[in-house]
This record gives C-alpha cells, structure tokens and sequence, in this order.
C-alpha cells in the first residue's frame, strides 16, 4: 500500500470539500440577505401610498431598490452579514457542545475502562492493544470505553490529542480476534493522530450552525403572525419570506450533509492507511472488513448514533449519505489494488 499517495490524496480531497463548505455558507447567507432585503422592501409597498400599483410592479421596483444606490447595497450586504454571523455563532456553539469526548461515549452508555479496575481478559487485551498502538503512532494513550451494544463499530473522540478517547462496541470484542481488534483500534488511533476527532467536531458543528437559518425562519414567522397593527397582504409576505428562509436551510443543511459524509469517506481512506502503517499487518484491518462483508451488523441501537455515523468505523447510511467508503474498495486501497 502507498501510504504517502493515500494520505496526500486524502487531504487534498479534504481541503477541496472544506472549500466547498465555505461556498455553500456564502451562498446561503447572500441568498438570506437577499430573500430578506427584498421582502421587507415589497413588505413596505402595502402602505396606502402605494395601493395603485400590482403586485408584480411592486416585486420588480423592491428587486431593483438593491442596486438603487451603494447605501441600499450596503443595507443588503448587511442583512447578508447577520444571517453569516447567525450561522457561524451556531456553528461555535455546536462546537464546544460536540467537543468533550468523554461526554460522548458516556451518552453511548460507554464504560471507562482503566487498570486500576478489575477488567475481564476481552477488557484488558482491548485495553493493551489501544497502549500498543498509541505508542506505535507517538501518542498519549487514549482513554478506552466500551459500549454495551451487539453492533460492531468504533469511534475516536475528542478536541484534542492529549484528550481523545477511543470508544468499542461489545460487539466488535465479541466478533473479532486481537489481530483483528488491532487494526481497527489502530484505524480509530489514526483518526487521533491526523486530527480527524477535531475535524469531525468541526464538520458537525457546520451542519449544525446551518440549522440557524431555521430560527432565523421561525422569529420572521412569529413577527407577522403576532403582530395586530400590520396589512393582511404584508404578513403574507413576511410569511413568505418565513418559507423561502425556511427552504434555503433545508437545501443548505441537505447540502452540508452530503459534503459532511464526503468528507468522512476520505478521512476514512486516511485512518486505513495509517492503521496499516502502525500494526505492519495490513491483513489485521483487511480481516475485519470481512467479517463485516459476511452479516456483521452496524447499527447501534442508541439513538445518538446517527449524529455520530460519520465519526464510526463502519458506515449507517445510504449511498449518497453514505458516510463511509464501500468495504470492497476499502480492502482494495488496503492491498494496492487500485
């Protein structure tokens, strides 16, 4: 397997998608500034003074008042401005909520597992795999928990690397042999080391500021509802308003899950080659796709993971959500077979 290749490959493709990320945030945000500016505008031309013209005249004269002059630009550019300012403040606050890696596993129902514990022989292997493979790839040992769930599947979690935690179904323990058990921990030791734990945070920090827009909808929503004093006509365009917001966060966050799930899957390819280069046994990884690909189940039965799908070993979506590359691709990558 050519390691460099892969990771190169892998990050180049990680910092198109995160370039992409940045366009659909502009985007969105210059199409809330506008969709705001204009209604608002068409909203005004309900006064009486206004009464002789249609509603087409009206919609053209509050589309041309954003290019009137550079003040009217400015007040557009404005309005733009909150809504980017909006998501970006939702995406800081998804990040810190999604950024304690202990408080994840816990809500999986994880147990820590230490040494100063009486462990069973399946604890105490999984535990000395994931101190082998830390010092293989020059890290801190991360702290270890196991989930009471039959799925078998694993997570790597945490803001930084001296705070990272691995996290293992029962069921992967269960269904896989040390040598097995080893190349997965070491996939999730890889994610540690090429900083996908922050990164997975960041992505799902993303997705969640866009999720902004629909308050931003909602407070719009509310204002004409409520408001006693204002025309009929009005409120239906305040309403209006309220829908188009509402449907550009539906096609932003559809959209930012797509690129989410793509970003996954390279990650993914990366934490492949980097378990392979910290067991020296590619076959390890290779094995324990097989299982997979002869009936393992996935799924965890706790309802946090599909917030999380992106961040496990094994995939939980579909094609186009799929937050992981095909198994038969994954092993092929693994043997240089492509």
């Amino acid at each position: 397997m050519d390691f460099r290749e892969h990771q190169d490959k892998a990050k180049k493709n990680t910092l198109i998608i995160w370039f992409l990320y940045l366009v659909l945030l502009l985007i969105s945000s210059i199409l809330i500034g506008y969709t705001l500016f204009v209604g608002l505008n068409l909203a005004q031309f309900y006064q009486p003074e206004y009464q002789q013209y249609n509603f087409g005249e009206k919609f053209i004269a509050a589309n041309q008042i954003v290019f009137q002059n550079q003040e009217q630009l400015f007040d557009f550019l404005g309005f733009s401005l909150v809504a980017l300012l909006a998501m970006l403040s939702a995406t800081a606050f998804g990040f810190f909520q999604k950024s304690n890696g202990h408080k994840i596993a816990l809500a999986f129902g994880g147990k820590l597992i230490s040494d100063e514990e009486e462990l069973s022989i399946e604890e105490k292997q999984a535990l000395n795999i994931v101190t082998e493979q830390a010092l293989a790839a020059n890290i801190p040992a991360p702290a270890l928990y196991i989930i009471p769930d039959n799925a078998i599947n694993a997570f790597a979690a945490g803001k930084t690397t001296q705070e990272a935690i691995v996290a293992i179904t029962q069921g992967s323990i269960a269904s896989f042999n040390r040598t097995q058990l080893s190349g997965v921990i070491a996939h999730e030791i890889g994610h540690i080391v090429n900083h996908d734990i922050k990164l997975n945070i960041q992505i799902s920090a993303f997705v969640f500021g866009f999720t902004a827009v629909f308050f931003l909808a909602r407070m719009i929503f509310y204002q004409a509802a409520y408001n006693r004093r204002m025309d009929g006509r009005a409120k239906l365009v305040l309403f209006t308003i309220a829908a188009i917001i509402a449907l550009i966060g539906v096609m932003t966050v559809w959209f930012g899950r797509i690129l989410q799930a793509a970003m996954s899957r390279q990650r993914e390819y990366l934490a492949d080659a980097s378990a392979v280069q910290f067991t020296r046994y590619p076959n390890g990884l290779v094995e324990a796709f097989e299982v997979m690909q002869n009936g393992g189940k996935t799924k965890l039965e706790n309802p946090n993971a599909k917030e999380y799908a992106h961040a496990m070993l094994f995939g939980m979506g579909g094609e186009l959500f799929a937050t992981h590359p095909p198994l038969d691709k994954r092993i092929k990558r693994i043997q240089n077979r492509i």
